[in-house]
């Protein structure tokens, strides 16, 4: 009889794993559609990435460029408007970060506080970023 328990709790042990590392990948931050000011360095250091350590640090280096990239542009667009158009984007970029950290305050509620949670809400904060650089991008690029 134990000849035959050893085998099986070797079986359940693998499938346990296996269910575990599958779930870990499925998990993991799958990127959206590339935003456009995604940085190529960003995509190589996700794609060779290999765990959650990694992963985490690719993450956190774009979000470091997004927040520069953003403040950049927001200059860049700041300098172009006249005193009306400097007041609109100021109470517009206050909103933003208003709506951008209810949006990190629900992203906690709504994702667990596992590795993989954490790395999502990371991943979506950066994208966030990126994503209002663009925009402001496209007012400037009107306004050029």
């Amino acid at each position: 009889m134990q000849l035959l328990q050893k085998p099986f709790c070797r079986s359940i042990t693998l499938l346990s794993a296996l269910l575990a590392s599958s779930a870990a990948l499925a998990l993991s931050p799958v990127p959206a559609t590339p935003a456009k000011g995604i940085s190529p360095t960003f995509t190589t250091c996700q794609q060779r990435a290999q765990g959650a350590i990694v992963q985490a640090a690719c993450i956190s280096a774009e979000t470091t460029r997004q927040d520069q990239r953003l403040n950049r542009v927001y200059r860049a667009l700041q300098a172009k408007l006249d005193a009306s158009g400097k007041a609109a984007l100021t109470a517009a970029q206050r909103a933003w970060l208003q709506s951008r950290d209810r949006d990190a305050e629900l992203e906690t509620y709504v994702q667990d506080s596992t590795q993989a949670g954490n790395l999502q809400g990371s991943d979506a904060q950066m994208r966030r970023l990126s994503a209002r650089a663009d925009q402001l991008q496209q007012y400037l690029d009107l306004l050029e």
